[in-house]
């Protein structure tokens, strides 16, 4: 009897080993890419309200920095750059892209490329409509380069 509640312990513990490997070589690193994006999210901003335009263009992928001249908003800040996030903010996988809303379930979703082995702000793309509707911008809608095109991994 001794050695059947051994051997059950050792399988049970193996099984519970083997399920926790498992989930940190899937979890772990959709959260780090997401903590990654919000990241450079925030440092978007900080360079944004400082108007250090140095700082955005390293943040910036280089098709966002082709067909944006970056410069200072008269009422502070950097044109065209976001200016906040709201706590209840959404971050996903979009194709090979990361999506993220800073509005609390409506409101601009920017995308975020993998350039130069980190993140870059690639521009608006959409709105996050109600229901988790997503509306693309007619712009970019069509843009084979945002790599955003398959389907939500949300």
């Amino acid at each position: 009897m001794q050695i059947r509640r051994r051997t059950l312990w050792i399988i049970v513990s193996i099984s519970g080993a083997t399920l926790l490997v498992l989930l940190a070589l899937i979890v772990v690193p959709k959260t780090l890419r997401e903590g990654r994006v919000v990241s450079r999210y925030t440092q978007l901003l900080s360079a944004s309200f400082q108007g250090n335009l140095p700082r955005l263009r390293e943040l910036c992928s280089a098709r966002y920095l082709a067909s944006h001249e970056l410069k200072k908003s008269a009422e502070g800040g950097v044109v065209g750059f976001p200016r906040g996030i709201h706590k209840n903010f959404q971050v996903w996988q979009k194709g090979e892209a990361m999506w993220l809303c800073p509005t609390n379930r409506v409101g601009p979703i920017y995308q975020f490329v993998r350039e130069r082995s980190d993140w870059r702000f690639d521009g608006p793309i959409g709105l996050l409509g109600t229901g988790g509707r997503v509306d693309r911008m007619p712009d970019l809608s069509t843009d084979s380069e945002t790599n955003a095109d398959a389907s939500v991994d949300r």
